[in-house]
């Protein structure tokens, strides 16, 4: 590492840490602004998150956190996933593949009632799950799926073109395909955006409710099991500064917000919970893997020179710290698909990267454009340090940013960007292997086809997720996608949630996320 780059880095890094503490502390007894009235009335939760929804409508909504906290609290799913990743009952009372894994049926709970009064039968769940399947930003769990049936007045008969063991991931609280919306609100899918039709424990309340800004749930009069709604009111609040939502919580605005790294300490200092999992992957992913936009980005070698560029270890000791961890590769070691001998296949290498770039014909460098995702923890001073590592190798790169995820959305859907930062919330290997190395996927926006991938992920799909079988399967499609660089992974983050003394988070996991229905008055 030269001289140059790491006096840069060092005040990039640790002069904007610094300076995010600075403010957080000042905010800690300078913004108590704001009414505190929900807060502090024990039958309200108010939660403080990073970012507003794009919609209420589940069929295009965002997963991960923030995103699930809009949908969860008015939408019940097919099954539920607790906190050290087992199933159980949710909407369906047991699920099971066919012997020939062509076919899974779910059979589902009497007596429940989605929040306009209806009943719950398999035709609503059937149509429902066809409203998924032909639109969307969730067509992807649907595209090894061929029909969904009523097979009896509680049965719902999902018929596979493939085998495909990702259902039960597909159909929990945080695949969202499985959050079950009423015959009323399909009817009228416009009302979707600002209202809701769901059978969970809570319904949105328009009257109380300000698009962008505040987010009032109340209780679901109908709902089957009514020791879940542990309160009379769950209210979001949108906070997209994060200095501004730790003082929230500080000051009583709100009990439990997400947190990031850079704050922990200061909510620490202020007599708050911080409680903490391995949540997400941060780093860099190329689009243009085929280098229809940027011919240098369609060499594997290119690829991998940008992650030999990148000192990881830096990185993460001045934006994480405890909080994450360098890493080479795409899930954590509490999922499946993890290979210990991938965790350091790209050290902190300039002299490699600048020999791989000459090697592919690059010896001057090349430049290229990323978008910067919004709310990633630390996202802005992440992605300049990436940048100004890749500069000390010739690569010029031109950061383009979004003021909002919709708007991000816009600028990947323009195909006119080869890259883009990114946050990753872990699931299962094969959900990274959908989203980033086949299509139609969120992230392969330019739609590329790497054929080794698709028949790794075949593979994939012929085992359980945890089996002996699906376990390696997965090992190998990771293995993979690192050697062939389909991304720049830098840092395994957690989830944070800084948390007031009246709330009990539970256990806070790696997958599922943290779910606002579960927390509980502290006793």
């Amino acid at each position: 590492m030269s001289a140059t780059y790491r006096l840069r880095c060092r005040r990039l890094l640790r002069g904007g840490l610094a300076a995010l503490i600075a403010v957080a502390a000042l905010g800690l007894t300078a913004c108590s602004s704001g009414s505190s009235a929900d807060a502090d009335d024990s039958s309200t939760l108010t939660i403080g998150a990073s970012a507003a929804p794009r919609s209420l409508d589940p069929t295009i909504a965002a997963n991960g956190v923030p995103g699930v906290w809009y949908i969860v609290p008015a939408y019940d799913a097919l099954i539920e996933r607790a906190p050290d990743g087992t199933t159980k009952p949710g909407l369906a009372t047991d699920w099971a593949y066919s012997a020939d894994r062509m076919s899974f049926v779910l059979n589902l709970r009497s007596g429940v009632k989605f929040s306009d009064g209806s009943d719950l039968t398999a035709e609503a769940v059937v149509k429902s799950l066809q409203r998924y399947q032909e639109s969307g930003t969730l067509v992807s769990w649907f595209s090894r799926v061929s029909t969904v049936s009523a097979t009896g007045p509680m049965q719902v008969t999902v018929a596979l073109k493939t085998p495909d063991p990702m259902l039960t991931y597909a159909f929990d609280q945080g695949g969202l395909a499985g959050a079950i919306i009423g015959p009323k609100g399909l009817a009228d899918p416009d009302s979707l955006g600002s209202s809701t039709n769901g059978a969970g424990p809570y319904m949105i309340d328009p009257a109380q409710t300000i698009a962008n800004s505040q987010y009032t749930y109340i209780q679901n009069p109908y709902y089957y099991d009514k020791s879940r709604q542990h309160y009379k009111k769950i209210v979001i609040k949108v906070f997209t500064d994060g200095n501004s939502l730790l003082s929230a919580v500080r000051s009583g605005q709100v009990q439990v917000a997400q947190g990031v790294a850079a704050n922990a300490d200061a909510a620490k200092s202020a007599g708050l919970t911080v409680s903490s999992a391995p949540s997400g992957l941060l780093g860099a992913y190329i689009a243009d893997q085929d280098g229809v936009l940027v011919p240098a980005l369609g060499e594997v070698k290119v690829r991998q020179a940008l992650n030999y560029a990148i000192d990881r270890a830096s990185i993460v000791s001045s934006l994480y710290g405890e909080y994450g961890r360098p890493t080479d590769q795409f899930v954590p070691e509490s999922i499946a698909g993890y290979v210990p001998a991938l965790q350091d296949h790209y050290p902190y290498d300039p002299a490699k990267a600048k020999q791989l770039l000459a090697e592919a014909g690059y010896p001057d460098g090349f430049s290229f454009s990323i978008v910067e995702q919004p709310a990633v923890d630390n996202g802005d001073l992440l992605t300049q340090a990436l940048v100004a590592a890749w500069k000390e190798i010739g690569v010029d790169v031109t950061i383009k940013t979004a003021a909002s995820f919709p708007a991000y959305q816009d600028l990947i859907r323009s195909k006119k960007y080869p890259a883009t930062t990114f946050t990753f919330q872990y699931s299962a290997q094969l959900t990274v292997m959908r989203q980033m190395a086949l299509k139609p996927s969120g992230y392969n926006w330019l739609e590329f086809t790497n054929d080794e991938a698709v028949e790794l992920a075949t593979t994939q799909l012929k085992y359980d997720v945890e089996s002996a079988d699906g376990k390696k399967a997965a090992e190998a499609s990771n293995t993979f996608m690192v050697e062939n660089a389909f991304a720049i992974p830098v840092v395994s983050s957690d989830a944070l949630l800084f948390s007031a003394k009246g709330v009990d988070v539970g256990t806070v996991g790696t997958y599922p996320w943290p779910d606002p229905t579960s927390w509980t008055p502290a006793t």
